[in-house]
């Protein structure tokens, strides 16, 4: 009887601890539940990941704590993108940085940046960065390819440097009758659109046009700035220059022409003569004169320069008996 006592004692303290041991299964299942769930809610609601340096970058979620920035390169190493660099490849801090051999920044519907927010550096003939415009209709009609912003310090919206190949800096295309670039100048008298030739005889900013339209074209209608202004500061180099290198018309004006080395002087009556003061002259100067009213007996003789004087003297062939207007005009 002892001994079948001493049995059934052990077969139920076996069972009670086989219960134990179900018991705490699941308790450990229901707290992995409750962890797991607690992270899908701190992925749920995109807080930062700890992927640190050699750490697997993750999807869906952002990623920090890496001191390095992070690079994806092909085989060949002809393409190139670095992200999140803090000057460890010594190009400065760089959010986006891209290489190619057709283009080293894609966008469609534009890219932004802020502050130097895109960098763009070209292999072979390709392009540095290249925009597409939004097409379609509503908001997105007419989008810009690129669209850049000026920095509070005066830092430019959009800067382009051409490649060694004599690539261009900047260059936009247009779609119908679409413009290939739109620059607007600031409200405090900014350029819309400045260009600098930076060696040999190159040229600032150069148009080509197509059929008869312009090469260049200057539109003004809420001003009265004129459309198209050229300044020379030199004393050899012109402020315009109209040149057709094949026999053809090189200036054309359809409409008035002012020129500020001209005007009127008035000959006083009992007098055949008249200087013009504060006139600027120089050696190749040609002063033409001519009556601006009906003086019989009377014509111009000559018109003679001072270029030191900074004038001219218009000497008539007689007297005249009233006050005489003269017109003049002086080239070179």
């Amino acid at each position: 009887m002892a001994e079948g006592n001493e049995l059934y004692e052990k077969r139920a303290a076996g069972a009670a601890a086989a219960m134990d041991r179900r018991s705490r299964r699941r308790l450990l299942a229901g707290a992995a539940g409750v962890l797991g769930l607690a992270a899908a809610e701190v992925v749920g609601t995109g807080a930062p990941a700890r992927a640190a340096d050699g750490n697997p970058v993750l999807q869906g979620i952002d990623n920090n704590g890496t001191t390095r920035r992070t690079t994806l390169f092909t085989t060949t190493g002809n393409e190139q993108a670095i992200l999140a660099d803090p000057n460890t490849s010594g190009r400065g801090s760089v959010g986006v940085y891209g290489i190619g051999q057709d283009s080293a920044v894609l966008g469609i519907g534009g890219i932004f940046g802020d502050g130097t927010g895109v960098t763009g550096v070209a292999g072979g003939a390709g392009a540095g960065v290249v925009g597409t415009g939004g097409g379609g209709s509503g908001s997105t009609k007419g989008g810009a390819g690129v669209s850049g912003t000026g920095g509070a310090n005066g830092g430019p919206g959009v800067a382009g440097t051409g490649g060694s190949g004599n690539g261009p800096g900047v260059t936009g295309t247009a779609d119908g009758s679409g413009i290939g670039v739109i620059g607007a100048g600031g409200t405090s008298g900014g350029y819309g659109v400045q260009g600098y030739a930076r060696g040999g005889n190159g040229s600032g900013v150069v148009g080509s046009g197509a059929g008869s339209g312009a090469g260049v074209w200057g539109v003004t209608g809420e001003t009265t700035g004129p459309a198209v202004r050229g300044t020379s500061g030199t004393t050899v180099g012109a402020g315009v220059l109209a040149e057709h290198t094949a026999g053809g018309t090189a200036l054309q004006v359809a409409g008035k022409a002012a020129f500020s080395r001209s005007g009127l002087v008035t000959v006083p009556a009992g007098s055949a003569t008249v200087t013009k003061t504060g006139v600027a002259l120089t050696s190749a100067s040609l002063v033409l004169v001519t009556l601006q009213q009906h003086a019989p007996g009377v014509y111009v003789l000559a018109a003679v320069p001072n270029v030191s004087g900074r004038s001219f003297t218009v000497y008539l062939s007689n007297t005249v008996t009233v006050a005489t207007k003269i017109g003049w005009f002086i080239v070179n």
